[in-house]
């Protein structure tokens, strides 16, 4: 039972007062990433992407802490208020485990009584790809001025945490365990999908396992960084 964590949906369910009004869908990817707090201090922040197509934001950050935790459950609820004065309180996350790994993630939408629960991908998640290979320039550049608007000391500590998980990467490179060099740069990729190390080590890891599509995504975010002067 960890977090942070990106969670890999396929599909969702949509309550209201506790009642279906629509799904499951039939595939409707989403990812649920939860990591340290991107404003600094307490809690953790709560993202939800639409990954059907692109990289897209479709629950914009939230501000969280955990208000209970047990065995198999970790509840989150929204605190504070975003730079325009909006409340996080309106927002929670229920994380449900089944032998320590996550089963679903429920949202909950408090002030309307929706909840949306979140179903696991049966795609092992060892053969996706992060979500940040699906950036286009506009994602890229507003996920780029939001991660500028931090305090300085997240930023160095995000720093630190995906260049750490890279050079992991790079270890299992080296040892000829490419699979595993995949999965820890897709990992670095998650605390920040700028990273160019990560991307251009991908790009070198796909092309050896003949995965061009996946090489080309990696090579499209990576020329992406470069316009942007990283």
């Amino acid at each position: 039972m960890n977090i942070p964590f990106l969670f890999n949906s396929a599909d969702h369910i949509r309550y209201e007062n506790g009642v279906v009004v629509s799904g499951p869908h039939g595939g409707a990817p989403r990812a649920i990433k939860v990591e340290s707090n991107i404003s600094g201090g307490k809690g953790f922040t709560v993202t939800i992407y639409n990954t059907d197509e692109q990289y897209v934001v479709q629950m914009t950050p939230k501000q969280m802490e955990i208000i209970k935790q047990d065995r198999n459950q970790i509840i989150l609820r929204g605190f504070g208020s975003d730079f325009f004065g909006g409340s996080f309180t309106d927002y929670g996350l229920t994380i449900n485990y089944i032998d320590d790994e996550i089963d679903n993630c429920i949202l909950h939408l408090l002030d309307r009584n929706v909840d949306i629960k979140y179903l696991k991908s049966e795609i092992d998640i060892d053969e996706e790809i992060s979500p940040a290979l699906m950036l286009n320039f506009e994602n890229a550049s507003r996920y780029l001025q939001d991660f500028i608007r931090i305090p300085q000391n997240v930023r160095i500590e995000t720093a630190t945490k995906t260049d750490e998980l890279n050079n992991i990467g790079v270890d299992y490179y080296e040892d000829d365990d490419i699979a595993n060099a995949i999965k820890f740069f897709n990992k670095a990729l998650d605390i920040f999908s700028l990273n160019d190390d990560a991307l251009k080590n991908l790009i070198v890891c796909y092309r050896a396992k003949y995965d061009f599509e996946k090489m080309q995504k990696a090579q499209n975010v990576l020329e992406i960084v470069r316009r942007l002067g990283l």
